[in-house]
């Protein structure tokens, strides 16, 4: 059950500025100085609720481990983080949490001033390939990714198995297309692939394939925000959209919702669905025997899956040099100790950012996410580039291509004229 802002502020201030006198105040007693001496407290305020209760739990067991350090994790804040951050850090920074975090993009430069680098952590230095780049400012590394996630294309291998398609001889779109025409002949499969028909699912995750293997995503993206480069100028861009008109009739049109998208691969209606690990908990619902994958979207011969993360551990600048020291000392426990490690995959059941985890606990898709990862074969998440606000309007857009109201070349100067309004 969500707290209420004002409670969770008051709570987290309180606790802050107790722990404040504690960490840096004076004490009477002899017994209150020494206490002082020998621990520095430091404190910790993230968002996901559903790992707070097992993220105090490693709290307890790091603390128990060395004499030194008294980690203590304030009351989760969940979607109110933000306020409560921007709160306390306005008040008296050097008494807001000492880890704690924060997204990237806007919200990274919005605390930017209230961050120390973090290049000097061990687990800097297992970041697998390309999760780093969003904490990046000025050549130095401001965050460690809390977890990552990814999506490509979920598939049925008992499908692919009785239709006699591999799916490491998908390598292209025309390739994809062949393997539809083989999986639709299978009982029971309705379109060869399935796509949500929810904002992001149907334009968000499906566009972040051409700018993903472009060279300058940024730049390009500026640009058509700008005015100054249109989409179907950009030759991944068309070629992406031509590719689509391949797929079409091959697809469900995006018409089923996420959950009836998932469901559908679940009972073999679809052979393919355009998914991420997510997806694994209505997979789970249905209990299903057969076996399912991940793998690329296969546009113009890219072999990865599209990776992100849109969260990182940051540490708090106005804190004390002994709490900084301490709160990279217990984060490189959690990222880069067993101990730690076991409990970011085995309680909090995340996909681990970094090498060296054993992840064989993981569950199926998020084993698969990882291993990509761990590969190195992965593209990044453009998508969180595109304009604030269009994922609607661009997706009424793809609705009434597939509906066929309009074409793959009228859908992207559509699409244009969205990003430019939208980018004023």
């Amino acid at each position: 059950m969500k707290k209420s802002l004002s409670i969770i502020i008051a709570t987290a201030l309180a606790m802050s500025t107790l722990i404040g006198c504690s960490s840096g105040g004076s004490k009477s007693s002899d017994e209150g100085k020494k206490a002082n001496k020998e621990k520095t407290v430091i404190t910790m305020i993230q968002n996901k609720v559903e790992i707070q209760e097992q993220l105090e739990e490693a709290a307890k067991e790091y603390n128990k481990s060395q004499s030194e350090v008294e980690v203590k994790i304030l009351g989760a804040a969940g979607d109110d983080l933000m306020k409560v951050l921007q709160s306390q850090f306005a008040s008296t920074p050097e008494k807001a949490p000492t880890i704690f975090t924060v997204g990237s993009g806007s919200e990274f430069e919005k605390f930017f001033n209230y961050m120390i680098p973090l290049d000097s952590a061990k687990a800097s230095k297992k970041i697998v390939k390309g999760q780093a780049d969003d904490a990046m400012k000025d050549g130095k590394l401001y965050g460690l990714p809390v977890a990552i996630e990814g999506f490509g294309l979920i598939y049925n291998k008992e499908i692919f198995k009785e239709a006699g398609v591999k799916a490491e001889d998908i390598k292209s779109i025309d390739d994809l297309v062949k393997a539809s025409e083989k999986l639709e002949k299978v009982k029971g499969v309705q379109h060869a692939i399935g796509f949500g028909k929810e904002t992001y699912f149907k334009f968000m995750h499906p566009f972040n394939w051409p700018f993903a293997l472009m060279k300058d995503y940024k730049g390009s993206i500026e640009k058509v925000k700008k005015g100054e480069l249109k989409l179907k100028d950009i030759p991944e861009v068309k070629q992406y959209a031509q590719d689509l008109d391949k797929l079409k009739s091959h697809t469900n049109l995006a018409k089923d919702t996420y959950d009836d998208q998932v469901a559908g691969f679940a009972q073999g209606k679809f052979a393919i669905i355009h998914q991420g690990n997510w997806a694994q908990g209505i997979i789970d619902d249905y209990k299903v025997k057969f076996e399912y994958g991940m793998m690329p979207m296969p546009f113009n011969g890219n072999e990865g899956i599209a990776v992100g993360n849109t969260n990182y551990f940051r540490v708090n600048k106005h804190a004390t040099k002994e709490q900084q020291d301490a709160s990279i000392n217990f984060l490189d426990w959690l990222l880069t100790e067993k101990a730690g490690q076991t409990y970011v995959t085995e309680k909090f059941k995340l996909i681990p950012a970094y090498e060296g985890f054993n992840t064989d606990k993981l569950n199926p898709l998020a084993q698969e996410v990882s291993k990509y990862s761990q590969e190195g074969k992965t593209v990044p998440w453009t998508f969180n580039l595109f304009p604030a606000g269009i994922d609607k309007d661009c997706s009424s857009q793809m609705e009434k291509y597939y509906a066929g109201q309009i074409n793959s070349d009228q859908l992207l100067d559509e699409i244009n004229k969205i990003w430019v309004n939208a980018s004023k």
